[in-house]
């Protein structure tokens, strides 16, 4: 994403760009064929200082389900911390509640390069998504913040652009295809304008599939979610729209038709501490388990050698006594 980056890190990575969204002049060699994320699960600054250096192009920042940031100044710090950390080679996404999220300004105001808007069904719904992530510039409701941006400081502008166009060219909507009616309506939702990502929702899409969230050895036939899936590549090919998924638990028979997807989510840090912890504890486990096998043998050689030794020496002293009574 370094080469997305805004002039000033306050400003929205352009993400559109980068995915292909918007071409801006550039050739379509001269962006990453996939993009790569991590899902940002524990709300705190300092896993975010950590997570923004490994490299990824993206971190998610999920404001509604998994580590919800309790307050706005949260939500600012982690998008500002992952922009900055990064030093713009990784863009903050925001997951909101819905088109009236109340941590929606605060998001776009800290410079989130994407928003997610979640159980996007009808082309209605991605219609009022995209109007309140843009400036009336672009036909939006999007409200000018007086003091997100210093003028001539961290308000920093091409000629013939401003902050807020800038804005409006960057920041990529994703609406979140969760449902069999989004799968349903997906055709009319990538029609809507200003929709630049389409975001798969797995386990909520096996549900409405009437699929278990969990397939271990794959017992069960999924062949309904693999249909679904078909239908929304089909659109995204069609219609020119990236798509986006969460790929934490996918299998070998997944890697084909994640080829088609340009977002791709690889983890999320408290499932990533949660094998690491397990990992290291069993590990350690199994290297003191071998370590005291290992003494106890040595333990064992040695008890034998000194007690062989000792009666060896006692048997000797007795009876070289008995010879000399």
């Amino acid at each position: 994403m370094e080469g997305f980056r805004a002039l000033s890190l306050f400003q929205p990575s352009n993400l559109n760009a980068a995915v292909g969204a918007d071409s801006n002049g550039m050739e379509h060699n001269e962006r990453p064929q996939h993009l790569f994320g991590a899902m940002l699960g524990i709300p705190h600054t300092q896993m975010a200082r950590v997570v923004a250096v490994l490299g990824f192009d993206f971190i998610f920042v999920d404001a509604l389900h998994v580590g919800r940031p309790t307050n706005p100044e949260t939500l600012v710090s982690l998008v500002q911390t992952i922009n900055f950390v990064s030093e713009g080679k990784t863009c903050a996404i925001v997951r909101v509640s819905g088109p009236d999220s109340d941590m929606l300004s605060y998001a776009l105001d800290a410079g989130a390069a994407g928003i997610v808007f979640p159980q996007v069904d009808t082309a209605a719904q991605a219609e009022a998504a995209v109007k309140k992530v843009r400036y009336a510039y672009s036909g939006g409701e999007r409200s000018i913040s007086p003091i997100a941006l210093l003028d001539g400081i961290t308000n920093i502008a091409p000629e013939c652009w401003t902050a807020e166009t800038i804005a409006d060219r960057n920041i990529a909507v994703i609406c979140q295809i969760e449902s069999a009616l989004g799968v349903e309506n997906i055709d009319s939702i990538a029609k809507v304008p200003g929709v630049n990502v389409l975001m798969v929702g797995v386990r909520d899409l096996k549900a409405t599939l009437g699929l278990p969230i969990r397939n271990p050895d794959g017992r069960v036939d999924e062949s309904k979610f693999y249909n679904a899936m078909a239908k929304i590549i089909a659109t995204s090919k069609e219609f020119g729209i990236p798509l986006m998924i969460p790929a934490f638990g996918v299998g070998p028979e997944d890697v084909g038709w994640l080829q088609e997807v340009r977002m791709i989510m690889t983890s999320v840090d408290v499932l990533a501490v949660l094998k690491s912890h397990r990992r290291d504890l069993a590990q350690m486990k199994e290297a003191m388990g071998l370590s005291q096998k290992a003494r106890n043998e040595l333990n064992g050689h040695q008890n034998g050698h000194q007690n062989g030794h000792q009666s060896g020496h006692q048997s000797g002293h007795q009876n070289g006594h008995r010879e000399d009574l």
